[in-house]
Order: structure tokens, then sequence, then C-alpha cells
């Protein structure tokens, strides 16, 4: 009977005992929960901020995406780069298909249009971007600031944060260079009360106040400037190379030949041309780079009295003579076949050259 009293009272104890162990399990299970759904919430969250939409909350979709930019990233050491307009950096196929070609020819640059005149949207999908760089391409986001040149003043401040915004939102899916176009005034005579420091303090103002805003997501800015820009000084269109110098990362002289048409000589031979306005450029520089754009386009090519392939080689040759760095085809058609094959021609025979030099100096080496 003892016995019997003493085990209904281990029986009772032990109840007791595994009771609060199981309050506390249940209370720890509570606190577990709690902290899986504030987790939760705050995944759901960030997958909110990546794919918002681009034009409702320009912070919120960036905001993430900061700080994942690459500090490793490296730039080419001389750009091969062609033009692409923004249907072709949209549509997957015709971007693989001028990758694959571009890429058979040396090429590691492409320029994209990013958006178009309706609005402050960037029109080329993140995937692209990311499919650009995993090809070994760098991806350069081109955006026109003032349409035919600037013809209206002053320039309201929500037109220029709508540029500025355009290039945030191609810097946050992945674009690794800005690259500012029709940044200037209009050539035609317009606006001719407007003074010429006034004129310069609109186009690098811009510039710098972009460059700016861009600096967080370390990436290059750049600008395209008319091809006599570098051969000249004081001109109405508000672009200096001394000033663009301290704004941005990268100039581009725009040096097609058929475009220089106070000069015969400029006209009729492209290696002088590209190879004389490059090298002013990188003479009057001193943090900038130059790339510099060249005539991948047939007009007016016949006054040089050369083929179309000859045109072509004799332009790449002058940029790498000018030693700058690098060149970019333009051809607003994006009719690149010609233009590839001369290029391929031209590094081939490139090539072979550097081969023949070496050969040359180790016979010479060997005689000595």
């Amino acid at each position: 009977m003892v016995r019997t009293e003493k085990y209904v009272k281990m029986v009772t104890i032990t109840i007791h005992m595994k009771g609060n162990i199981m309050k506390k399990i249940v209370l720890l299970s509570s606190v577990l929960t709690i902290t899986l759904i504030a987790a939760l919430i705050t995944f759901n969250h960030d997958a909110v901020l990546k794919y918002v939409n681009p034009e409702t909350t320009l912070e919120a979709s960036t905001v993430a995406k900061v700080e994942k930019s690459d500090s490793n990233y490296s730039y080419p050491e001389f750009y091969r780069g062609i033009y692409l307009n923004s249907y072709s950096g949209r549509n997957i196929e015709k971007l693989s298909s001028f990758i694959s070609e571009a890429k058979k020819a040396n090429f590691n640059t492409l320029v994209i249009d990013v958006h178009n005149t309706r609005n402050n949207s960037c029109v080329i999908p993140k995937e692209n971007v990311d499919y650009i760089l995993s090809k070994g391409f760098h991806p350069v986001a081109r955006v026109v600031v003032f349409t035919d040149g600037l013809r209206k003043y002053p320039v309201p401040q929500a037109y220029k944060d709508g540029k500025i915004e355009i290039a945030l939102k191609a810097a946050a899916i992945g674009f690794k260079e800005i690259q500012f176009d029709y940044i200037r005034f209009n050539d035609h005579g317009h606006l001719k009360h407007i003074g010429l420091n006034e004129r310069y303090e609109l186009v690098e103002g811009f510039l710098r106040e972009a460059s700016k805003a861009l600096k967080k997501y370390n990436i290059k800015t750049a600008a395209d400037v008319f091809g006599r820009i570098p051969l000249n000084k004081r001109d109405l269109i508000g672009q200096r190379m001394e000033g663009l110098d301290k704004v941005v990362d990268i100039i581009c002289p725009m040096a097609y030949p058929s475009h220089y048409t106070w000069s015969k000589k400029l006209m009729s031979d492209p290696y002088h041309t590209v190879y004389i306005t490059s090298k002013n450029a990188r003479e009057r520089t001193k943090h900038a780079d130059i790339v510099t754009y060249i005539q991948a386009f047939n007009i007016k090519v016949s006054i040089s009295g050369m083929s179309f392939s000859k045109y072509m080689t004799e332009q790449i040759k002058a940029c790498h003579d000018a030693k700058i760095k690098g060149f970019i085809f333009w051809n607003a058609s994006q009719s690149y076949d010609l233009p590839f094959a001369a290029t391929r021609q031209f590094y081939n025979d490139y090539a072979k050259k550097i081969s023949q030099k070496e050969t040359d100096t180790g016979k010479d080496e060997n005689a000595i």
C-alpha cells in the first residue's frame, strides 16, 4: 500500500514535469513561428523591391541592387564596339545573332539605346543585360538627352531629372556604362541669345549632375561629341574637350569622314580624319579616355576612291595609331556584315604583321 502511494506520487510528479516541458515547447514553437513570419515578410518585401514597376518607384527598385555593384568588373582594354537600337536590345534572338557575329570579328562592346522618346522608362530587360555580360561583352546604355540638340531654354529640372532617371534604371539592371548622346545645343542657329559660357555650363552641369547620381553604381559615364569638337574651340553647340574632361570618364568623338563637309581632305581621307580627330581629343584631355565613333555606313565613301572595306580598315588603323581607348561602329540600320568582315581582315593582317615583326626581330638578334 505504501509502495502504491509512492508510485502514485511519482506518476503525479512526472506528469507535472511533462506538463511544464510541453508548455516550454509550445512557447518555443510560438517564438519560432513569429520569427519565421517576420523573415517571410522581409523576403517578400525584398522581392517586391526587386520586381517593382520601374516607372513607379525608382528608389525602391534600385535600393537592393546598389550593394551588388561589381567593383572587380573589368572594362575593355581597347573598345571594339557596335551600336544597336532598342528593338535589337529587347529581342533576345536578334541580340544573340549580333553577339555571335560580333564575337567572330573580335568585338567586345555593345552600345544599346535603352529608352524611347515617349517616357523615361528603360525598355531593355535585365535578363538581356545579364546575357550580354555572360557572353563577355561590355554593355553600354545610350541615353539621348536633347533630341536633335537643345532648342528651348531654360531646361526644366524635371526634364533633366527624367533623363538621369533613365540612366539610373539602366545602371540598376546591370549596364556598366552610361553614354549620353545629343548632349548639346542645336546646331542650326537656335537660341542665339544664349552666351557661350552659359551653354558650357548647361552641358557640363547636366553631365556633372548625372555622374554624381550614378556614382553609387561604380560605373562609367560617357559623352558623345561632334567630330569637329576636338579640332576647334568656342563651339556654339556648347561642347568643349577641356570641360567635358572634368565631368565624364569617356568622350566619344563622332569622327565620320562624310560629315566633315567643310574640308575635302577630311572627307576623302578616312585615316587622316579619324587619326587627327582622335589624337587631338586625347591630347586635350587629362582624365577622360577617348573612344571614337567611326563610320560603318556607305555614305560618301566614293569620295575617297576606296572600297568600303578599305575605308573601314583605314579608320580602325587610325584609332590604334592615335593611341586612344578604342572605337565604336555607327550604322543606324545596323548593317554590319561588311564592317565585320573588314574588321576580321584587319586583325588577321595585323596579327600576321606582328608575327612577322617578331620573326624578323629574332633573326636580327640571332645575327648579332
